[in-house]
């Protein structure tokens, strides 16, 4: 043992708190592991004589900073669960103290792929459980949120999600997205349930909060868009606000139709359906109803076929009877016709070019006849 780590020993063992703090920041290797033991027992000891000691608080602070990987590293898992309780008791031992708490908070978070967080996250989980937001410390309150992003589970998830729906934590608002944000990739079915919660605010929240997210495969955001489509065809009779619910819609379409989802072919047939209706009583608009029609391309190429057909035909009627349809979507219906290539619309597009419609829809027509694949 060299004369430097003999000193610092010497000096924490005889030393006041202030300079016992000093030997705990200038320890390091396996003196400074002796050193920090020997600090966090002295803390534990003593905390309850020395009750709101800043001196004590200070070598807290210290103790837990000095807590590194290299530390933990050769410690077998009794010794690591032993570590952890340590730091949950100085966390319980300093309530009264912000710098404390916060260092310990961070230290675990930090140490996460050393230590088993699971006992520690129970405590935070059930902080935010019980918290007061108006009169917590907001410095404390900030930093818990932002560790269970971070060492969280799906319980937190459910925790920090009801809280954002709760108006005293309305200032953590920005903190709460970030968190629940992180932790949806290990929420899947607490995310499922919010979608078939009927309640649109908080499924179009949730759809937000996913895309933030550039660590969530399309995959799921796919699956969870999937539901969300299929769950607001269901709500759409019962619902009172169904501009917001079409647009919700429209909104988990896209995500379908950008990442070419055709597990939702099923799914997407019947909003096509759904969506002729609300077309027709003016609750979706032109331009929507023509990406509804234009996305089965993409999701349900196969099967959109007949569907496509079928209300093309329905279009060439009101044309031949003389009934005002939009150009724009006989225009989307050709083209993904054309784009299909299927040879049984030949029929139906080839009766497009002898009816009354606009040139460019004729146009259009010609050149999908002449793209079918025989």
């Amino acid at each position: 043992m060299n004369s430097f780590s003999q000193d610092l020993k010497v000096q924490f063992l005889k030393g006041n708190i202030t300079e016992k703090t000093a030997a705990v920041r200038e320890g390091s290797g396996q003196d400074g592991k002796w050193l920090t033991e020997e600090a966090m027992s002295f803390i534990l000891k003593n905390k309850e004589y020395l009750e709101n000691d800043r001196d004590l608080a200070a070598l807290a602070v210290a103790t837990v900073l000095s807590i590194t990987p290299d530390y933990i590293l050769p410690l077998n898992s009794n010794e690591k669960e032993n570590l952890i309780n340590n730091l949950i008791k100085v966390f319980n031992a300093y309530s009264e103290s912000n710098n404390v708490q916060i260092a310990v908070i961070s230290k675990i978070v930090s140490l996460d792929k050393y230590l088993p967080t699971a006992s520690f996250l129970a405590i935070l989980n059930n902080y935010l459980i019980e918290v007061q937001p108006q009169n917590a410390d907001s410095s404390i309150l900030n930093t818990v949120i932002s560790a269970v992003g971070e060492i969280g589970n799906n319980i937190s998830f459910t925790i920090l999600y009801n809280s954002l729906y709760d108006r005293r934590f309305a200032n953590y608002t920005g903190e709460l997205e970030n968190s629940i944000i992180k932790l949806i990739p290990n929420s899947r079915n607490e995310v499922l349930q919010i979608v078939r919660s009927k309640d649109i605010s908080k499924i179009n929240k949730i759809l937000a909060l996913i895309q933030k997210n550039s660590q969530i495969s399309q995959n799921f955001l796919s699956e969870v868009a999937e539901n969300v489509l299929n769950e607001t065809i269901l709500m759409i009779d019962n619902s009172s606000d169904k501009n917001e619910l079409v647009n919700l819609q429209i909104y988990a379409l896209q995500i379908l139709n950008d990442n070419k989802w055709t597990r939702a072919s099923k799914t997407v047939l019947a909003f096509f359906e759904l969506a002729k209706k609300e077309f027709k009583e003016k609750l979706m608009k032109e331009e929507h109803f023509v990406q509804v029609i234009s996305s089965l391309m993409n999701i349900a190429p196969i099967d959109s076929v007949s569907p496509l057909i079928k209300y093309l035909g329905e279009l060439n009627s009101q044309v031949e009877n003389n009934i005002e349809v939009s150009q724009n979507v006989a225009l989307s219906v050709i083209n993904t016709l054309g784009a299909i290539g299927d040879k049984s619309a030949f029929d139906t597009l080839l009766s497009v070019t002898y009816l009354d419609y606009s040139e460019s829809v004729l146009s259009a027509a010609r050149k999908a006849l002449a793209g079918l694949r025989w």
